[in-house]
């Protein structure tokens, strides 16, 4: 248990790493370090992961790293560090601690020709995982049920999964914010309860997106052999992505604004056949 009084935990990982990376929860990517920008050198920041916990007890998390943009390979100079903090969500600045040992890369050494390497030096990846215990005072309605998508037929599952995602692309492209929340309704619950979310949070939230749609951005057309099916969650979970591993539904990046490009991230279950897919 954590030094300090605890009574809204709010678990987070803090990654720090100079070369291209996908952490995963669980079996559910919650961070990612890839493409171009993993040329322009380090990054460290906060990933929030309630909504992936879903309930107390044992999760895995995964640290996958992969060689910079435009390399083939890592190197002695790449690696990972993985922090786990927890704090009250109502006094975060206060209680904030650390609740897990740090998860690293192997270290750089000298060889025998006295020559700086590493365990990772010229592998074209390399893993690193470590399993933490959390304690939390929900039990969040999720995937932990939910109808295993490795048993499907893989031409079926692709075919279903971008049927659904064709389906969000034409909300988009439309400006239809109120649809896009209401197919979006179960993910809104479950992160309002895994974040403590009170109604002012809610709505500035909802505001957010309908601000987003007021827009107008164009999006990138989605092309059912440019996408990837990923299944997620130990096969609870699935995704489409880009051949880059980026979302499959994003919108154009305006050049004449710093921004980055706006991605949408969207996971997919089945509570029932009935039902098919929704999004969580």
């Amino acid at each position: 248990m954590p030094d300090k009084e605890i009574n809204k935990p709010y678990y987070e990982l803090f990654p720090s790493l100079n070369t291209s990376a996908i952490i995963f929860v669980d079996d559910v990517p919650v961070f990612s370090f890839l493409g171009e920008e993993t040329n322009e050198g380090i990054y460290d920041g906060t990933v929030p992961i309630n909504h992936i916990l879903l309930q107390s007890g044992v999760h895995e998390v995964v640290g996958k790293l992969y060689p910079r943009f435009g390399h083939k390979t890592l190197t002695e100079n790449d690696g990972i560090n993985i922090k786990f903090n927890v704090s009250d969500f109502d006094n975060w600045k206060e209680t904030k601690q650390s609740f897990f040992p740090e998860l690293n890369s192997p270290d750089a050494y000298f060889n025998a020709d006295k020559k700086i390497t590493s365990a990772i030096n010229g592998l074209p990846t390399f893993e690193i995982k470590t399993e933490i215990k959390t304690e939390l005072p929900y039990i969040l309605n999720g995937w932990q049920k939910s109808i295993n998508l490795k048993t499907y037929d893989k031409t079926i599952l692709k075919n279903k999964v971008y049927e659904y995602y064709i389906q969000i692309h034409a909300i988009l492209a439309s400006g239809n914010a109120s649809k896009y929340l209401e197919i979006s309704k179960e993910k809104e619950e479950l992160q309002t309860q895994a974040f403590y979310f009170d109604e002012n949070k809610k709505q500035e939230i909802r505001k957010s997106i309908v601000d987003l749609f007021a827009r107008n951005l164009e999006l990138l057309p989605i092309n059912e052999n440019e996408l990837i099916v990923e299944l997620m969650g130990y096969g609870k979970l699935v995704r489409l992505t880009r051949l880059d591993g980026s979302s499959a539904l994003q919108f154009k990046k305006i050049e004449l604004e710093k921004e980055k490009k706006i991605e949408l991230e969207i996971k997919l279950h089945m509570r029932t056949l009935e039902k098919g897919f929704t999004i969580i």
